[in-house]
């Protein structure tokens, strides 16, 4: 009796280590979260607006999930909406969206370093470096914000007023370059005014296209994705180039919806509501994502799905890449170094925490349980 007592409870604390293993809060770090490179991706979750609840969440090759690293080393809350995880100078800087501040983070111990906290309103959305010592915050309340990416990071160094609200920026042959709805304004990287802004009118986003980034290919040439429209209808999505140096498009492709009553499964029948696009490290490859008929219904008794399509930069040519079955609206995407395809899924936007869907090349999926709406997914290795 006493035998089969203790092969119970060894089988179940047994258990216990197994499940724990798989979602590891509250555990100390004393050699550096990293370890020994065997991260997959970090996930940036944004939690919900007023909870402190933006978080970075862990995923490591075998499969661990470390859901908050921030609140696990550093014994605080990281603070209120996650907006976007950038690294500049050998440090992450995280904009806190609702707490007006730049959390910066060491990427080994995942301790914060350095706080620049906003002196004035504002709603930082992404990190980009225009110096070795400074970068630009792309902000909400139509400014652009400039900080220090070197010790002593201290407050922001300074404001400077804008036409529009900006969300993505990149920065190329140093100029700055933000997509808004009324156009790609351009402002040269060490005068930034609004004065002396130039517009590329012919690229601009839209409600359904403003959560696509900017992309940067191998040639340093910039793309930004739209949709494009005719008689009021949207009839396909278009990707167009803009050349850094002369300030204007110089090529755009199409990739053309066909007729939205086929019932022939793969064929693009429509667009997605908030599209996502990204490049591959090699800066060939275009990622994005399309609706296509599918020969199963699904959840909802419709034969219709999510596929992500890519596009060579070189020849401007479309093809299919992947069908992501029972996907409805993503909260971000992201493709992988190997080319496996990431999706932030927020379940039904109720505050718990949502997964990362992984879909490897050969079809499998494996979902890593992370954060309140996970909205980014970060590859330490790709540095594009």
């Amino acid at each position: 009796m006493f035998a089969k007592r203790l092969f119970y409870i060894v089988t179940i604390i047994w258990i216990g280590i197994t499940f724990t293993s798989c979602d590891k809060p509250g555990v100390p770090y004393p050699g550096g979260i990293i370890g020994g490179g065997d991260i997959e991706a970090l996930v940036l979750n944004e939690g919900k607006l007023n909870t402190n609840t933006g978080t970075i969440s862990v995923i490591y090759k075998d499969g661990r999930v470390v859901a908050d690293a921030f609140q696990d080393v550093n014994h605080r809350p990281m603070g209120d909406v996650a907006q976007s995880i950038t690294l500049v100078n050998g440090k992450y800087f995280v904009a806190m969206n609702n707490s007006k501040k730049i959390e910066i983070v060491d990427p080994v111990t995942f301790k914060s370093v350095g706080t620049i906290l906003y002196t004035q309103a504002g709603y930082p959305r992404q990190v980009v470096p225009i110096s070795s010592t400074e970068a630009i915050v792309s902000d909400l309340d139509r400014q652009l914000v400039r900080i220090r990416t070197v010790e002593p990071y201290g407050k922001p160094l300074e404001y400077i007023s804008i036409p529009r609200a900006v969300e993505y920026l990149t920065v190329v042959e140093n100029k700055v370059f933000g997509i808004t709805q009324g156009g790609l304004y351009v402002f040269d990287a060490d005068n930034i005014k609004k004065e002396q802004a130039r517009v590329v009118k012919d690229v601009y986003n839209e409600e359904d296209t403003k959560t696509c980034q900017l992309l940067v290919d191998k040639e340093g040439m910039i793309w930004g994705l739209m949709n494009e429209q005719e008689g009021g209808q949207v009839t396909g999505v278009t990707l167009k180039c803009v050349d850094p140096k002369r300030e204007k498009v110089v090529k755009s492709y199409t990739l053309s919806f066909g007729d939205s009553n086929s019932q022939t499964p793969g064929e693009i029948i429509g667009y997605i509501n908030y599209n996502r696009t990204d490049i591959d490290p090699t800066g060939t490859w275009i990622y994005f994502s399309v609706k296509t008929r599918s020969a199963e219904e699904n959840k909802e008794g419709v034969k219709e799905q999510q596929s992500v399509y890519r596009m060579n930069v070189e020849t401007g040519e479309f093809s299919h890449y992947y069908d992501l079955l029972e996907v409805g609206m993503m909260y971000g995407f992201a493709v992988s170094p190997e080319g496996d395809i990431y999706l932030c899924d927020c379940l039904d936007y109720t505050a718990q925490r949502g997964y990362v869907r992984h879909y490897l090349k050969d079809g499998t999926k494996i979902s890593h349980k992370v954060g309140i709406y996970p909205g980014q997914v970060y590859f330490p290795g790709n540095q594009r």
